[in-house]
């Protein structure tokens, strides 16, 4: 009997749906996201609707889109360095020491989010749906591209 991979229980069923019918299982997609507590854990891979019910703030996107579901990536690091940048000018007090890390769509369904909006700004942006209990292989699959300071990227 093969298994079902189920998706967070935050998602409601009709938009699991369309998720599936949307996103696709691609493993040897390659993307970047910004850690914001400077470390590669569980938190670092919840969706924002998800990340937001655990930081206690008020989710302001439209929760009948799939897209407040999903975990943002960027198939390169210009994404996730303009969102460091925006950290860093009002949030630094908040998240000292983020990082860019990078890994592969592994362990769950993503979809180029200008796929589904053509209109979307961003066009390296990917919508990530995690398979729940997969958050152990993506913290070991996972590593650290860029580190983050005071100063800015340590590379830069």
């Amino acid at each position: 009997m093969k298994k079902v991979n189920k998706l967070s229980t935050c998602i409601p069923p009709d938009l699991v749906e369309e998720i599936i019918r949307n996103g696709r299982e691609q493993d040897d997609q390659h993307v970047y996201r910004v850690a914001k507590r400077g470390k590669i854990d569980n938190v670092e891979f919840m969706g924002s609707y998800e990340e937001t019910l655990y930081e206690k703030r008020t989710f302001k996107e439209d929760l009948s889109l799939i897209g407040s579901y999903s975990t943002s990536c960027y198939l390169t690091p210009k994404g996730p360095r303009k969102f460091l940048r925006f950290l860093k000018a009002g949030l630094f007090k908040t998240y000292p020491h983020p990082i860019i890390i990078h890994g592969n769509t592994i362990c769950g369904l993503s979809q180029l989010t200008k796929e589904r909006i053509p209109d979307y700004p961003d066009k390296e942006h990917v919508d990530w749906w995690i398979y729940q209990d997969s958050f152990d292989k993506l913290i070991k699959e996972f590593k650290v591209f860029e580190d983050f300071n005071q100063k800015g990227l340590t590379n830069e």
